[in-house]
C-alpha cells in the first residue's frame, strides 16, 4: 500500500475519538524523534530541535526548529482538529425496557444521524477514575461492537425513505447495549465500565466517551481506488501534516502543527483553535531565543499557516449544489478554498505561495468556493487566524458523505495532500 494511505488508515484505525488521534500522533512523533515538553516548564529548545507537547489530552502541538537561523527564520505552521461529530454518551445514561438495556446519548458536532443505524457501534474516549486520594483519567477503546442503535421497520414507519423524515434525538437515539434481567438499570453501564478497566463501579467519577464505528478502513471502487473509511473529517489531515512534519527538512525557521479538539462544535474551549493556547506556544518557543510574544507574532505575520480540513468533492447525484464553475472532483487533486466571508481563511497571496509551491513540486491541486446561494461549512482557519495573524490557506482532501458515520474519498487526494504537507515543511 501506498505510504500516504497506510499513513491514513494507521489514523482511522488508532484515532477513535480525539483523545486516541493524539495518543497516536504521540506515538509517530517520538518514533520519529521528537522530544515531548511539559507546558508548566521552561523550554531549554535547541536549533535543529524536535519537540511537542500536549497541553490537555485532546490537542497536541510539534514543532521543529531550523538549524540556521532557529525560531528567528521563516515561520511555517499548520493546523488540522481531531474530533468528528459523533454520538456521547451522558452521565447517568441507563435506561432498561422490557430487558433491553440502553443507553442516553446527546448530539456532539452535525452528524447525519440516520448513518449511524443499523451498524454495529464501539466506545471510546476518556473515564475519570478515583485511585486512592487523586483523579486518574485512563484512554479506553472498547476495540469490539457493544451497541446497536436499529431502524424501525418500514412497515410501522411508512415514510422512513421521505427526504428530511426528522428523527427525533431524545427518544430515537438511545442505542441497545445488551439484554439483561436487571431489576434496577441504575449504575450498570458504570458496572460494565469498570469491569473494562478494572476499577470498581463506584471508583469511577465521570466519562468523556463516544460510541463510533469500529469498521476498518478499505479501498473501495473497481480499480479500488476510493478510500471508504470513518472520520475522514479530519483525520486525512491529521495524518498529512504530522508525517509530513516529521519527513519534512526544511533548515530555516520555526514549523509547526497544531491539532486542536472542538472544531465540530465552534473551537471556543481550552483546547479549540479559539484559545489562548496557540499564542503561548508561540511565546514560550520565542522565550527559549531571547524574543518575546510581540517579536513571536511579527514573525508569525511574514510567514504562511495552513488551516487543512476536507473539501465538499463534486457529487454526481446532487450536481445543483455546487458553486457553477469550482467544484473540485475525486482524484484531481487536492482541494485549495476560498469564501469571501472568510468562512475559509483566504488571503490572495497566501492561496498563490501555497499554489506555486504545488506547481514547483508537481502536486496536483483544484480550487472550490461555495454555490453562492448556500452558506456552506467553516473552519479553524478565520479563527486561528485571529490569534496568530499569519497569512492563511484553506485547503484539505475532498470527501463525499462528509459528517457520515463512513465517508469517501479517492484515494489520489490522500496522496497528494501528505505530499503537499511534506513540501510545505521541507522546501525554504
Amino acid at each position: 500500500m501506498d505510504k500516504a494511505l497506510q499513513h491514513l488508515f494507521d489514523y482511522i484505525l488508532q484515532g477513535t475519538s480525539p483523545t486516541h488521534a493524539v495518543l497516536w500522533s504521540r506515538q509517530v512523533l517520538r518514533e520519529a524523534g521528537f522530544r515531548e515538553l511539559s507546558l508548566k516548564d521552561p523550554w531549554p529548545l535547541e536549533k535543529g530541535g524536535r519537540y511537542y507537547t500536549v497541553p490537555f489530552p485532546t490537542t497536541l502541538y510539534a514543532f521543529t526548529i531550523g538549524e540556521t537561523k532557529g525560531a528567528e527564520g521563516t515561520f511555517r505552521a499548520a493546523g488540522a482538529h481531531v474530533d468528528t461529530p459523533v454520538l456521547r454518551i451522558k452521565p447517568s445514561p441507563e435506561l432498561l425496557r422490557r430487558g433491553c438495556l440502553q443507553l442516553n446519548t446527546e448530539v456532539y458536532g452535525g452528524p447525519i444521524l440516520n448513518t449511524w443505524f443499523d451498524r454495529p457501534l464501539s466506545v471510546a474516549g476518556q473515564v475519570a477514575v478515583m485511585d486512592g486520594n487523586a483523579v486518574e483519567v485512563r484512554c479506553v477503546d472498547l476495540k469490539r461492537p457493544v451497541a446497536y442503535l436499529p431502524n424501525l421497520a418500514v412497515h410501522m414507519n411508512r415514510g422512513v425513505n421521505e427526504n428530511g423524515a426528522p428523527i427525533d434525538n431524545q427518544k430515537e437515539l438511545l442505542p441497545i447495549l445488551m439484554m439483561t434481567d436487571l431489576k434496577e438499570a441504575a449504575g450498570a453501564f458504570g458496572a460494565l465500565l469498570g469491569q473494562e478497566i478494572g476499577v470498581g463501579p463506584e471508583s469511577i467519577l465521570d466519562w468523556d466517551l463516544c460510541l463510533y464505528n469500529p469498521a476498518p478502513p478499505c479501498l473501495a471502487g473497481w480499480k479500488e481506488e476510493f478510500v471508504s473509511a470513518p472520520r475522514l473529517d479530519d483525520l486525512t489531515s491529521c495524518a498529512a501534516l504530522i508525517h509530513g512534519l516529521c519527513e519534512g527538512g526544511r533548515r530555516d525557521g520555526l514549523n509547526l502543527v497544531c491539532l486542536f479538539d472542538n472544531e465540530e462544535i465552534g473551537s471556543r474551549s481550552k483546547q479549540g483553535a479559539d484559545s489562548a493556547l496557540p499564542r503561548l506556544i508561540l511565546e514560550k518557543i520565542g522565550r527559549a531565543f531571547g524574543m518575546d510574544a510581540a517579536d513571536m507574532l511579527s514573525l508569525a505575520s511574514q510567514g504562511l499557516m495552513i488551516s487543512a480540513d476536507v473539501a465538499h468533492a463534486y457529487h454526481p447525484n446532487y450536481p445543483q449544489v455546487q458553486d457553477i464553475t469550482n467544484y473540485p472532483v475525486l482524484g484531481g487533486g487536492f482541494v485549495l478554498k476560498s469564501a469571501s466571508n472568510q468562512s475559509y481563511a483566504w488571503d490572495c497571496g497566501a492561496l498563490a505561495e501555497a499554489e506555486a509551491l504545488c506547481r514547483r513540486k508537481g502536486i496536483p491541486y483544484q480550487r472550490f468556493a461555495k454555490h453562492s446561494n448556500t452558506k456552506g461549512g467553516g473552519t479553524i482557519g478565520s479563527i486561528l487566524s485571529s490569534q496568530v495573524p499569519a497569512p492563511t490557506v484553506d485547503l484539505g482532501a475532498g470527501i463525499l458523505a462528509m459528517h457520515s458515520a463512513c465517508e469517501m474519498m479517492a484515494a489520489a487526494d490522500q496522496q497528494a495532500l501528505e505530499g503537499f504537507a511534506r513540501a510545505f515543511f521541507d522546501e525554504d
